[in-house]
């Protein structure tokens, strides 16, 4: 637990993007490019039968990664745009957190294993949407939805309650 509380303070504390905006866009989908690149070597290595330590700084880029895709939705919302492109920030950064502390936890090469694919995915699919957040570029919003979509998901968690109450 207390290495989870260090590595969200450090990854707090390195260098980002003053203000989220489609230049942080784009480089959240170069560092998404990155780490799925070290998911794959880490993926063959489980498959191969290791069972690699799972590299701090590779801890901090997931945890930086989430961070980022947190400021990005709130961009996206505080700037009018697509409801469903804040809605996937949140998401990445939610799954990005919970894949996190499932390679925390593993008890095993399967668990590992399956938080690993998880994370692969979620970093190929970041990549396309890094893209549709900086299509923006040059503009300081993001693209704006079409009028009468709804958002799919609330931008907190306290939202989403009081929306089922």
């Amino acid at each position: 637990m207390m290495k989870r509380i260090l590595l969200a303070v450090f990854a707090l504390a390195l260098p980002m993007s003053a203000a989220a905006s489609p230049e942080l866009a784009t480089d959240w989908g170069i560092k998404a490019s990155q780490l799925y690149g070290e998911t794959v070597d880490l993926i063959e290595a489980v498959e191969a039968g290791d069972n690699p330590a799972i590299p701090s700084d590779y801890e901090t880029g997931i945890a930086r990664f989430a961070l980022a895709a947190t400021n990005l939705g709130s961009w996206i919302d505080g700037n009018d745009g697509p409801s469903d492109l804040g809605c996937i920030f949140r998401g990445m950064a939610q799954e990005g957190e919970v894949q996190l502390d499932a390679l925390e936890t593993a008890d095993n090469r399967q668990d590992m294993h399956a938080s690993l694919k998880r994370l692969a995915t979620m970093f190929s699919d970041a990549e396309i949407i890094a893209a549709a957040a900086s299509a923006s570029a040059g503009n300081d919003t993001p693209a704006k939805a079409p009028d009468g979509v709804m958002a799919s998901c609330a931008a907190s968690s306290d939202a989403a309650n009081a929306a089922l109450h």
